[in-house]
């Protein structure tokens, strides 16, 4: 699973479906840029050949290290099957993702592929194969149709969305009679990037928030005291200050005469302005663990308010151009890591999702990687989710006549 971030690697048994190793890394392409506009600008400006090499040296060195784990030869291992985004699927394929940065932006290729996984520098056994699963768009790409593939989209009864929150926030809606794809531009910020405490989900993040009476309870990684916020501690305390009436409904944080509710007030104290602006402060600095302040900026809940605003759009329109409102909406999935730490009902209190959903979300996890388990020990599968990404159909919201207007429609918080 070739994501953005990171790559994970899963080593199954061809006979019994057993998996026998997990690895993962950070994607090295990360050097070359943190998102997929900025590494598909290098590779316009500079070539593809470095990029291709150290995603694929990446690749294969975490083969190497599943079969160390399991005590299983690198010549054993006959087919390796891929998911990503479609920058991810064109910059490991060596495909030059110019086309993905200029309007229309459709992928170069969409189609599954199968060939000889040597002509790519991946070492197994010498008539190895490399299957990589289709694109559906140039933002909805191999890792959705993963997602897809995971949960059986095209045989679900129930209207059903899956969302995968990330940057490019790919979600689908739909069910066995009709599906349509669409990918918003929710910005990094959920996952800890352009949030001036933001970190990722590791030792010393704030990963969940919550009040008890009028007193503060942090969730810190690791236990301990916190040196930073991530995406899922982000959502929690946001949603937490809304509840209470530290920030209204255009995402602005109160001061000492403007709080109403006896929690607020115990609590306005940690509103303070420092010389990036207005913030509320988590930990103080003789609070955290390296004595610098972790704190929520008025820029990071603006943040917030741009990536729900537009997964919320897209939602919206997804079920306006199905023709079904948003109350038949029979299950939602949340797919990858971040779905594992959200709390759906912080998601609901943004109004990212609606709030009338929430008892009908679910974790599905790493469902793209699970896709790519499904493909790789069984063929029938893998040309079912050729089938699934031919049927799916794509929404391009920045062509949409609405799309501005429901977007600025849900930037505020309800």
């Amino acid at each position: 699973d070739i994501g953005t971030t990171s790559v994970v690697t899963y080593l199954l048994d061809g006979q019994t479906g057993a998996q026998l190793a997990v690895a993962s890394v950070l994607n090295p392409q990360s050097q070359f840029g943190a998102d997929v506009i900025q590494r598909s600008n290098h590779v316009i400006e500079n070539g593809g050949e470095e990029m291709a090499q150290v995603i694929r040296g990446a690749v294969d060195k975490l083969v190497g290290e599943v079969c160390k784990k399991a005590k299983i030869a690198r010549e054993n291992v006959y087919l390796i099957a891929g998911v990503g985004n479609t920058c991810m699927h064109h910059l490991f394929m060596g495909i030059s993702p110019s086309a993905l940065v200029h309007s229309p932006y459709n992928p170069s290729f969409s189609d599954p592929l199968i060939f000889p996984a040597r002509e790519l520098g991946l070492s197994i056994h010498p008539n190895g194969q490399l299957m990589f699963l289709s694109n559906i768009a140039g933002f909805v790409g191999a890792d959705t149709v993963g997602v897809m593939l995971a949960v059986d989209f095209d045989h679900l009864k129930p209207l059903t969305l899956a969302i995968d929150i990330g940057t490019n926030g790919e979600m689908v809606l739909g069910n066995e009679e009709r599906m349509i794809a669409c990918s918003t531009a929710a910005g990094p910020a959920f996952e800890g990037a352009k949030i001036e405490c933001g970190m990722r989900a590791a030792a010393g993040a704030i990963d969940h928030f919550r009040f008890e009476g009028n007193e503060m309870k942090i969730s810190v990684v690791g236990g301990g005291k916190p040196i930073g916020l991530c995406g899922s501690g982000l959502m929690d305390v946001v949603a937490q200050l809304l509840e209470v009436g530290l920030i209204d409904d255009t995402g602005r944080l109160l001061g000492e005469d403007e709080v109403e509710t006896e929690c607020a007030e115990a609590n306005v104290h940690r509103v303070v302005t420092l010389d990036s602006g207005v913030v509320f402060m988590l930990a103080f600095e003789n609070e955290s663990e390296d004595g610098r302040p972790v704190y929520l900026s008025q820029k990071d809940i603006r943040e917030v308010q741009l990536a729900k605003g537009a997964i919320a759009a897209g939602i919206d329109l997804m079920a306006d151009t199905l023709g079904r409102p948003i109350s038949e909406i029979g299950q939602v999935f949340i797919a990858g890591a971040f779905g594992n730490y959200m709390d759906p009902a912080s998601a609901c209190r943004l109004g990212m999702i609606p709030q009338e959903l929430l008892p009908r979300i679910s974790s599905v996890g790493n469902a793209a990687g699970e896709g790519a388990k499904i493909a790789a020990l069984n063929r029938a599968e893998f040309l079912h989710s050729a089938a699934m990404a031919r049927k799916c159909e794509f929404l391009e919201l920045a062509t949409h006549p609405d799309f501005q207007d429901t977007y600025v429609d849900n930037l505020m918080f309800e």
